[in-house]
């Protein structure tokens, strides 16, 4: 059975995004059939928390390996001769970095996870240090037998950082079961959802401005936004309060799943027309509950969403305003498109993506094996 290292850090201090991912596929992973899937070393030092470890993990087929030393001293030992991460805290066959953040690996092969690139294609898509983070990204994608991507788009972040083309596979994100439709028809909802950390490549900015255009005509219902607050938010919450329609806008941080799903289900449509994107999991999730979508035109939501999608400009305020207006106006579409979106998200699962991220392994166990001349 193939040992891997799997960086389950991300899963243990928050279960958005990366870390949704990271807990899903760890999970899936586990899952897999006797034989057909890897024994997973859970890499999960952690000095500050992380104590949120994922539930459903077959326990045969994983261990935590914990540790309570501070990031920069584990950075450290990993670079020592013999304690690289291939070696300490659990001796593996391969590595799997599943963040921006990845400890050093020298002995076996690495397989990278690549979310996006936003911070690429504008600075402030992102909240690190630019050329910080672009020089650690590029530096793993190198260093990696075979990079992870989890959209066709997303290839082109890959190949934009430099990525060697061969080495890039996309296995696109699952969808938790949980995310499903209400078990009876709830009455028409009075909400638009938007569910995303308050940062500029969200587009939140645009949404509000299509969003009171339609106000001011009583075209478009209130509008529920649920994330937690991010970079660069300033702007935009002060946008709102100034608002004559900032009695139709609700702003909710940290929410259970069983919130969300709530959420998903009584929501007329999801507005996400986000500038960047790697996949957009929450277009997913919210298809996944029969919920219509709409989204900026050639993004990686829009290859997610397919033909369920009401596709906008996104750089586009009347664009949007326009779509909006035609989800909320046309009833008999949006009851369609939603049927739609519920039967293309039932070919997205995490034990697809399990399946699909096994293969990525044993081609780079491939790939290594050549170049170290085993």
């Amino acid at each position: 059975m193939l040992t891997v290292g799997f960086d389950i850090r991300p899963a243990l201090f928050n279960y958005a995004g990366i870390g949704r991912y990271v807990r899903e596929l760890g999970t899936a992973l586990t899952k897999l059939p006797e034989g057909e899937g890897p024994f997973l070393e859970m890499f999960a030092p952690s000095w500050r928390g992380g104590r949120q470890i994922p539930p459903g993990l077959n326990a045969m087929r994983h261990k935590m390996n914990r540790g309570f030393l501070p990031g920069r001293v584990m950075e450290q030992l990993n670079k020592l001769p013999g304690l690289d991460a291939s070696r300490f805290p659990a001796k593996v066959d391969l590595f799997h970095w599943t963040d921006y953040s990845y400890p050093f690996v020298r002995n076996c092969a690495k397989v990278m996870t690549l979310h996006d690139a936003a911070f690429v294609a504008d600075p402030q898509f992102h909240g690190w240090d630019t050329s910080v983070l672009l020089d650690r990204v590029r530096h793993a994608l190198h260093a990696a037998d075979r990079i992870i991507v989890v959209s066709e788009p997303s290839r082109h972040d890959a190949e934009l950082l430099g990525a060697h083309s061969e080495k890039v596979i996309v296995v696109p994100h699952g969808v938790s079961p949980y995310f499903r439709p209400a078990e009876r028809e709830l009455a028409e909802s009075g909400y638009l959802l938007t569910v995303g950390t308050l940062e500029p490549r969200k587009n939140y900015m645009r949404i509000l401005r299509a969003l009171e255009i339609l106000w001011d005509k009583d075209a478009a219902p209130d509008w529920i936004i649920i994330g937690r607050i991010g970079w660069d938010h300033e702007k935009f919450l002060a946008a709102i309060a100034s608002s004559r329609h900032h009695k139709r806008i609700r702003l909710v941080p940290n929410i259970t799943d069983t919130e969300l799903l709530r959420y998903y289900q009584g929501a007329m449509a999801l507005v996400f027309p986000s500038l960047h994107e790697g996949f957009g999991l929450v277009v997913l999730e919210a298809m996944a509950c029969g919920t219509p979508s709409v989204i900026g035109n050639y993004t990686a939501p829009a290859w997610v969403a397919g033909h369920s999608g009401l596709r906008v400009d996104p750089k586009d305020i009347d664009s949007i305003a326009d779509g909006i207006g035609r989800m909320v106006s046309e009833k008999d579409w949006r009851r369609q498109a939603g049927a739609v979106a519920r039967q293309r998200a039932c070919g997205f699962t995490w034990g697809n993506s399990a399946a699909q991220t096994m293969q990525v392994y044993e081609s780079a166990m491939l790939a290594f094996q050549q170049t170290v001349g085993v």
